[in-house]
């Protein structure tokens, strides 16, 4: 895992660029969408993942508001990643069309200071699977995600997930941020495990707020 921010898009080199980013570096772009572009492309330069010259990697990319975040994996897995900052949302209304039944009712419950954060996590979860497993987005948000456990284990989740041995792992980063990340292997290849854990790294120049792991699958 590698997290850049904005102090990242000193190091963005044009020269470095895949075939499919160098066709779009040109395209015209605000100022803020400008420093997203370099930021995002010098977090894969530093990441050695989707840039000219890298070896063959599984890899996945996520920006926002001038930060992006890369999840590399060997060559083989497959890997999702998505980075929200963390700002004030209709729950409800978005839950409706990307929550199922089970997570829509464990929100409407919680407490309003509670409810946004567990959004944030289901998001990001979801959005990090579509990524890893190629599903259709947003057609597919419902279809994977969390689902608690039985009564006698109160307050756990399992993962909602496609067909395959699926880990993963979701982080508050600092006061503004959530990420989750979501991996797998090719079938027949050993699951992944300890020695898999996320590994986080900052780009050169980028600070890296508090990480705090707040969700983890298969959980212990």
């Amino acid at each position: 895992m590698l997290w850049g921010g904005p102090a990242a898009a000193a190091d963005y080199d044009p020269a470095v660029l895949s075939d499919a980013d160098a066709a779009r570096a040109g395209l015209p772009r605000t100022p803020r969408a400008a420093l997203q572009w370099r930021v995002s492309r010098a977090a894969l330069r530093q990441a050695g993942a989707g840039t000219r010259g890298d070896a063959p990697r599984a890899w996945s990319l996520s920006h926002s508001d001038g930060h992006a975040l890369v999840a590399r994996a060997p060559a083989g897995w497959r890997v999702g990643v998505d980075l929200e900052r963390r700002r004030p949302r209709d729950v409800a209304a978005l839950a409706q069309w990307c929550c199922d039944a089970g997570e829509q009712a464990h929100l409407a419950a919680l407490p309003e200071a509670r409810r946004l954060a567990f959004f944030y996590r289901l998001w990001t979860l979801k959005e990090a699977f579509i990524k890893a497993a190629g599903l259709d987005f947003p057609a597919d948000m419902r279809s994977v995600g969390l689902q608690a456990l039985q009564a006698q284990a109160a307050g756990r989740w399992t993962l909602r997930a496609p067909a395959g041995a699926w880990r993963a792992r979701c982080w508050e980063i600092g006061e503004d941020w959530v990420a989750s990340v979501a991996w797998s292997v090719d079938d027949g290849a050993a699951a992944p495990g300890p020695a898999g854990e996320p590994a986080w790294r900052t780009a050169r120049g980028c600070v890296l707020p508090p990480v705090r792991l707040v969700y983890a699958d298969p959980e212990d």
